[in-house]
């Protein structure tokens, strides 16, 4: 038998398909601590995670019978995909099935911060009629600067292009795209564009990438997104550049700890809108990710297939 081990939960139709399959056995968490992580993993061959575990060397090192660790998610910045190298285990994750949860966020939290409606919503349970303290802005014509023009990034353009925005985008594999001006430089995109948005994995290279000095080079009254990853902005500078008025505003759906620690400056910042990493958070995606995950998993074992591996 192949055990699988599910940490942080799945779709109940994912978890249906995969008990399809006699050679499988599962054990299905909706979260699981630590320390019982560590002391479990040797029983198992199979580890499928989101993005609320973390599989760290100590893990991986446990894992004496682990052969495969997938992420039911795009990103793996929480695996340690070296250790599991070295170990000779795969990871592999479902980088697209959650594409589109993901721009639709990042639009829905483009308008929200450019309407002010969180706190224009707040306001207003607080039984106040205040109209003239959240007049906003209308993104048609502004500029709309993207880091990362990958699977979510694209996405996200063609939405920005058919509201009829103008989009700067930098991507250091992607030298045109229709409709965008490709920049070799992130920091032309930091100097041209209204609102700035990052879709970008978090790796060696881009922690950090927004540091004090980078962001100071925004325009005055710009907006910031970012619902990619925790760490590839210095929150803390973010927080500091609203206060001064240089950022306009800021919209972040992840963060440098997660869950985030309170009072947390940035998540109680008035000029800031904040949600717990929802990104990927609708039924639609937690379906196609789990399906996507479900069938690679059988197509690795079962067909010797590679879908998703990353190593």
């Amino acid at each position: 038998m192949i055990k699988i081990l599910i940490t942080d939960g799945l779709a109940s139709d994912a978890v249906a398909r995969l008990k399809t399959n006699k050679e499988f056995e599962l054990d299905v968490r909706k979260s699981t601590e630590a320390n019982e992580l560590l002391e479990i993993i040797p029983n198992y061959d199979v580890l499928v995670v989101r993005s609320a575990t973390k599989v760290a060397a100590p893990v991986i090192n446990a894992g004496a019978k682990l052969k495969l660790i997938c992420r039911a998610g795009a990103g793996v910045d929480n695996v340690d995909v070296e250790a599991a190298t070295a170990k000779k285990i795969s990871v592999m994750n479902t980088a697209s099935a959650n594409s589109l949860a993901a721009a639709e966020h990042t639009i829905a939290m483009l308008f929200a911060m450019f309407r002010q409606i969180p706190q224009a919503h707040a306001s207003m349970r607080e039984s106040k009629w205040d109209r003239a303290n959240f007049s906003g802005f209308e993104v048609t014509g502004k500029t709309l600067g993207v880091l990362g023009l990958g699977n979510i990034g694209r996405l996200v353009v063609e939405r920005a292009l058919g509201l009829k925005m103008n989009v700067v985008g930098f991507d250091p594999f992607v030298k045109s795209l229709p409709g965008v001006k490709v920049t070799s430089s992130i920091d032309e995109v930091l100097t041209t564009a209204d609102v700035v948005t990052l879709h970008l994995p978090a790796n060696k290279e881009t922690k950090g990438l927004l540091s004090r000095e980078r962001l100071s080079t925004l325009k005055d009254g710009a907006w910031l997104v970012n619902c990619a990853r925790g760490g590839l902005v210095d929150e803390n500078a973010v927080c500091d550049l609203l206060d001064s008025g240089k950022l306009r505003g800021a919209a972040f759906d992840v963060f440098r700890e997660e869950p985030v620690q309170f009072p947390d400056r940035l998540a109680a910042h008035p000029k800031a809108i904040v949600t717990p990493h929802l990104g990927a958070s609708t039924a639609e995606a937690q379906l196609r990710v789990g399906m996507t995950a479900a069938d690679q998993i059988t197509g690795f074992f079962l067909r010797g297939e590679r879908a998703g591996v990353l190593n």
